[in-house]
């Protein structure tokens, strides 16, 4: 059973809210102290708090901020019992983290069914069956039996008990009986099938008579289905499950209309502030009281209400200015409101409705035709809220079959896309084999072709050599000429051969990566370099820890290309300098060789790595293919490459290495 705590120093209150809770299905635990109230939520799993404002031991909105402070108790619902009088303590325990505040005197079914509205649902998966009848033995040994074939039983002694039960809880079923003292089933069933909350729950209707009108009858009442009470249990049940697998999933549903309401009637005049308050509390409603405008701004603004009625005349902010501030607050400008007043005027009721009011009515009417006028309100509030959810429903409706339609279409052209796609990789795929292939084919005829013309072209430069040894001394100057020019076109011959076979195995040799040192891999170029050419003084500075992951076969090659040019290109220049360094930038190590030679203009930077591209014309010797080389070797490595020049002012050229 569900536990609630009563926490009040009125023994009259105790006994009377524990006797209404008892009838309502839960168990409560009566305390008449805040000390006794502590022992008790020490001991007890407490579902809801009822707490009094004055108490002999403390102040209870002080006890609430206490428990709102208790990581055990911080999430447990606390409803506050207090005097209408006091508006201060209602604002006051509202803020300190109150979820409901009803006054003195309270109606005990309003405060039984704002209860069941706070208490969580439990846990479970069990559908709720409402059993209503007014015999206690019937009921009881119903629900028993409904317990044992696996549902969850709420139970109701009246048909009013039941639309509230049936409000508060939304059962998965109701089975009432057809006849009972307060009201017949029929008419209980009318009523769920007329509020938009509780429309869809299917009914059985129970009775004892063997007349068939009387299942007629039932059916035209709006019950799902119908038994005799003297029929065998199981029966009955068999017939509710069959109801509930026939009943389809609705959408949340709005609040149901016979759940409690509750109204803020704001006068100055105590006499009938108290007239009205008493008139709605005879009809089940709950009533907040405010003296002033002000103080209903700050009511509303921590609770929320279902009406409101306002005096236009009142000392401070009148009845008119406090509508005007509540209808242009988002929050609250669709509750419905009343202006009152004891004047009768065209202008008064035509600037009420200038400023929002949705009703306005004479107090000389009396009291009970404010309470109607409430009720009408509420009921019109009821209809409008009722039909903004069907129209949200058709809309959200829409809006999934919009989105079904788009998603399907996406899918379709996903999966087009797919295919497509899947064709155009296959046709790629056989592209680059085809590809792969050719240049396979291609780099080996190149090794051929540059692998056979060695010979041919070794047998040239001897014998062109041989005859300028022999004949030499017989011959004149301009033929002596031509023989040394055929010798220097066959060694430049030569080296163009071998750096095309260098290329080609570059291209086809297979990576190995270890640690290397490119700082004494320069190192060593540049000595070769100095042995070959001793009369040059370059200035040479290479940074330290040049330390990459790289095939040193490679890295030798590609030093060899770069610094070879920086020596070469740098060879007209006074104060030759060759720097070989580093730089990381965010996530990228670049590295670079620079020098201050000649240069060249980067509008020819975008065929610089091309073969056979010579900027410098024919005032360097050279073969061409070297930053070819150069470029082929960084790709392998999964790097790029890069220079930055301009004429006369030397170049720099930029690799990357990733590992």
């Amino acid at each position: 059973m569900i536990e609630i705590l009563v926490v009040d120093d009125s023994y009259t209150v105790r006994m009377e809210l524990g006797d209404a809770l008892i009838a309502s299905g839960f168990t409560p635990l009566r305390a008449a102290t805040l000390a006794e109230a502590r022992e008790l939520l020490r001991t007890h799993m407490v579902a809801l708090a009822i707490l009094d404002v004055r108490l002999p031991d403390g102040d209870g909105i002080d006890f609430l901020h206490e428990l709102r402070g208790d990581p055990r108790l911080s999430q447990l619902p606390v409803l506050m019992l207090s005097s209408e009088a006091e508006v201060a303590d209602r604002i006051r325990g509202l803020q300190k983290g109150a979820n409901d505040y009803v006054g003195k005197p309270y109606d005990t079914a309003f405060v039984t069914a704002r209860i069941r509205q706070l208490v969580a649902p439990r846990p479970d998966t069990k559908p709720l069956v409402l059993v209503v009848d007014d015999s206690v033995t019937f009921r009881e040994a119903l629900a028993s039996h409904l317990v044992r074939a696996g549902y969850d039983v709420a139970v109701a002694a009246s048909g009013a008990e039941a639309l509230r039960v049936a409000s508060a809880r939304r059962p998965a079923a109701i089975i009432v009986d057809g006849v009972m003292p307060d009201m017949g089933g029929d008419a209980v069933i009318r009523r769920v099938r007329l509020d938009p909350a509780l429309r869809t729950i299917p009914c059985l209707l129970l009775t004892g008579s063997d007349d068939a009108a009387a299942e007629i009858g039932a059916l035209d009442a709006g019950a799902d289905a119908f038994a005799r009470k003297e029929s065998d249990v199981d029966i009955v049940i068999a017939r509710l499950a069959a109801m509930l697998r026939s009943t389809a999933e609705v959408a949340t549903e709005p609040q149901s209309s016979l759940g409690p309401k509750r109204v803020l009637v704001v006068d100055d005049s105590e006499d009938y502030l108290e007239a009205v308050a008493t008139e709605l509390q005879h009809d089940g409603y709950d009533v907040v009281q405010a003296s002033s405008g002000t103080q209903a701004i700050e009511l509303l603004a921590v609770q929320p209400v279902d009406c409101v009625v306002l005096d236009t005349i009142m000392p401070g902010m009148s009845g008119i200015e406090t509508c005007r501030r509540i209808k242009h607050a988002p929050s609250l400008r669709d509750t419905p409101l009343i202006l009152m007043t004891s004047r009768d005027g065209r202008d008064v009721i035509l600037e009420a409705f200038a400023e929002g009011a949705d009703d306005f009515v004479s107090k000389n009417l009396g009291v009970d035709v404010v309470a109607a006028r409430v009720k009408a309100q509420i009921r019109r509030k009821r209809f409008s809220d009722e039909h903004r959810h069907v129209r949200e429903r058709l809309l959200r409706s829409e809006t999934e079959a919009s989105e079904a339609r788009a998603a399907r279409q996406l899918a379709e052209t996903r999966a087009a896309l797919a295919e497509q796609l899947a064709r155009s990789s296959f046709e790629l795929a056989a592209t680059n084999r085809q590809l792969a292939a050719a240049n396979r084919e291609l780099e080996a005829f190149s090794y051929s072709v540059s692998h056979d013309l060695r010979t041919p072209l070794r047998a040239i430069r001897s014998f062109t050599q041989m005859l300028e040894e022999d004949a030499g001394p017989q011959l004149d100057e301009t033929s002596r000429d031509h023989l040394r020019r055929v010798i220097a076109a066959t060694s430049r011959m030569a080296d163009l051969i071998d750096a095309l076979l260098e290329l080609s195995r570059i291209s086809r040799v297979a990576i190995q990566r270890s640690p290397v040192d490119l700082g004494a891999v320069a190192a060593a170029v540049i000595d070769e370099l100095r042995v070959r050419d001793p009369d040059r003084t370059v200035e040479v500075a290479i940074a330290p820890k040049l330390e990459v992951s790289a095939d040193p076969r490679l890295a030798r090659a590609l030093f060899d290309n770069l610094i070879g040019n920086a020596w070469k290109f740098t060879s007209r220049t006074p104060a030759a300098r060759i720097e070989i360094g580093e730089r990381r930038d965010g996530g990228e190590h670049a590295l670079f060789v620079r020098d201050n030679g000649a240069g060249f203009d980067m509008a020819h930077a975008a065929k610089l790595f091309a073969p056979f591209q010579r900027l410098h014309g024919t005032d360097f010797s050279g073969t061409g293919v070297g930053l070819a080389t150069v470029r082929r070797i960084v790709e392998r490595h999964g790097g790029r490459i890069w220079a930055e020049s301009a004429v006369g002012a030397g170049a720099t050229f930029w690799f990357t290495l990733p590992e």
